[in-house]
């Protein structure tokens, strides 16, 4: 058996506030071989954390079917400037890719056995974008 190695790409722990950042990229996967996720990829580019990567997940459904309460469907109708799509529409999370925004984020801090993790696992993700900025 071969040995193991640690994934030097470690999630960024950052104050929780206000950054404005631009969606870089975005990927789909299972986490944990359950649930189907969709992660949206921000570079922060102003301010003291500039450069610094955070994220923000969306749950998303087995058919691939966008339901009107989700948090995906609330946050691209937002940065499609309020407008709905029409019955049937691909609702592509390229609309966010290379488009600055005023972000909010929030920390994530992990149970172990019930309980919260040392410091030194809590990490930062985006919690809600505020604004569309440019794009």
């Amino acid at each position: 058996m071969s040995d193991f190695v640690c994934d030097a790409d470690y999630r960024v722990h950052l104050p929780d506030g206000k950054y404005v950042v631009q969606c870089v990229k975005y990927d789909a996967s299972f986490v944990l071989g359950k649930a189907k996720k969709l992660f949206l990829h921000f570079r922060i580019i102003d301010g003291e954390h500039q450069g610094q990567m955070i994220f923000m997940a969306f749950n998303m459904a087995y058919n691939e079917r966008i339901k009107q309460g989700s948090k995906y469907y609330k946050c691209w109708t937002f940065v499609n400037g309020w407008r709905k799509p029409s019955r049937n529409a691909k609702m592509s999370p390229r609309l966010f890719l290379n488009k600055v925004f005023q972000v909010k984020t929030r920390t994530v801090r992990p149970l172990h056995n019930g309980k919260e993790m040392p410091d030194s696992f809590h990490y930062s993700v985006v919690d809600s974008i505020l604004e569309v900025m440019a794009g």
